[in-house]
């Protein structure tokens, strides 16, 4: 009888799972903040002694080579290729969606898998052909234009899909099925791909396992090595909602809920344009109307208690940042978070995100009397840090945030998490995620900055 351990940790939902002879013997699935690197091994341990199993027992591994988190693939494939040299056994690379689609497979027609990539989405399709599961469109990237445009009629719609993408199908795609959650989790679905192809006879070894990436990585090593070491004198300013916490969907839900009950409809369009914006200037925009300071509160009060009700045991980092923050702390740069946030969410994403040893000072709402693009949060940040602006960096997502770091003085890094790049192009530099952004980089635009003047 033949063991697999199957390794999944390509995106935020991560898993691992034991099966025998491609039957389950125990799994473990959980949402993670981007934190593989520290969850992966700790959880293969406790699952291996719930399983009165250990590490020897395995005779081969499977794992996820993406696409995915550039760092989640990278972790995955890193523990499965020391695990597999150091106790001698076959390695099994399984694409990520085709693990997805594989879940689906008894649905006797097209399924296509579908994850986030950025703006666009990783796709693949699979079908039954001759009693075969064969992959019938390899994996690639598409726009959310291209994917609407390029699914046949009757197709199976299954992955990980923000709320928005989910409600473009729904409108636009009568003909298609988004699929409900398989009881077959991915990691399962992985080792059972893993199985098969061990019994063909088709393997890896660590040396040629290679992740699968749709988009070329841009994290690249600095052109001559540097010493970040020893700043005390620099600091980076981070915004959170959109920068740090991936919120957007959670605060678009609470706001469209606590205005629709007053009878004020908010758009899409209208939430992208506000967001990370103060309450009572959101509420002015989408009404048309000044705000009424009551009114203001009323709604306000309602709606953050609704988002914080929503995001505990929920919050999840954008990919790159906790290891960028751990960086950043090692490097000894001050760190702030700098919020048009309530205190009280400031405080609650700080607590779930297990922010408070790495970041020295937080600003929020309570303590500006302007929002964004006035500079007045991130000045506040910088003299709470101890530290002049021109010696910040600020990260951002939004148009408004950017512009008030420019006001402010401060070199500023755009990450396109919510807004398109050519948005944010007044910034220093624009990254699809902050997995492309190291220590030495952010000291670079700092001395650039001060270098200047500004």
């Amino acid at each position: 009888m033949t063991l697999i351990l199957a390794i999944d940790a390509a995106t935020a939902h991560a898993g691992l799972a034991l099966l025998r002879d491609g039957e389950m013997v125990a799994e473990d699935a959980w949402l993670t903040h981007h934190n593989q690197t520290v969850e992966l091994l700790p959880r293969l341990e406790s699952l291996l002694l719930k399983s009165n199993l250990t590490i020897q027992n395995v005779d081969a591994i499977a794992v996820s080579r993406g696409p995915g988190s550039y760092n989640g693939v990278r972790v995955g494939i890193a523990n499965a290729k020391g695990l597999a040299f150091a106790l001698a056994k076959p390695l099994i690379g399984v694409g990520t969606l085709e693990a997805e689609a594989w879940r689906f497979r008894a649905a006797s027609r097209p399924v296509w898998a579908i994850l986030p990539l950025g703006h666009d989405y990783a796709v693949v399709m699979f079908e039954p052909v001759d009693g075969e599961w064969t992959k019938s469109l390899p994996e690639q990237a598409m726009t959310p234009d291209q994917l609407i445009a390029a699914l046949p009629p009757g197709t199976l719609v299954a992955g990980e899909l923000p709320e928005r993408i989910l409600e473009l199908l729904r409108s636009s795609r009568s003909d298609i099925e988004i699929a409900v959650e398989s009881p077959l989790n991915r990691a399962a679905a992985l080792g059972q791909i893993g199985f098969e192809r061990l019994q063909r006879g088709e393997t890896d070894t660590a040396a040629s396992l290679q992740a699968l990436y749709l988009r070329r990585p841009q994290v690249t090593p600095p052109k001559t090595p540097r010493d970040t070491s020893g700043l005390p004198g620099r600091g980076v300013i981070w915004d959170m909602d959109g920068v740090i916490i991936d919120s957007a969907e959670l605060h678009f839900r609470s706001w469209r809920d606590a205005l629709g009950k007053r009878g004020i409809e908010m758009s899409r369009e209208q939430f992208d344009a506000t967001f990370g914006r103060r309450n009572d200037d959101i509420i002015a925009y989408v009404t048309g109307r000044p705000a009424i300071p009551e009114e203001v509160a009323t709604i306000g009060n309602e709606k953050e208690t609704a988002y914080r009700r929503m995001v505990v045991g929920q919050a999840r980092a954008f990919p790159g940042v906790m290891e960028l923050m751990r960086t950043l702390k090692e490097s000894d740069f001050k760190q702030a978070v700098a919020s048009s946030a309530p205190p009280e969410n400031v405080a609650l994403i700080v607590r779930e995100m297990a922010l408070e040893g790495l970041i020295d000072a937080t600003v929020d709402a309570s303590q500006v009397s302007k929002g964004k693009p006035d500079p007045e949060v991130f000045l506040k940040a910088a003299a709470g840090l101890g530290l002049e602006p021109e010696s910040c960096l600020v990260i951002e997502d939004a148009v408004a945030g950017v512009e008030a770091a420019v006001r402010a003085g401060m070199a500023v890094i755009a990450v396109s998490n919510t807004h398109p790049k050519d948005k944010l192009a007044a910034a220093d530099l624009v990254v699809a995620s902050l997995e492309e952004v190291d220590a030495s980089q952010i000291l670079e635009l700092i001395n650039r900055k001060l270098q200047k003047g500004v």
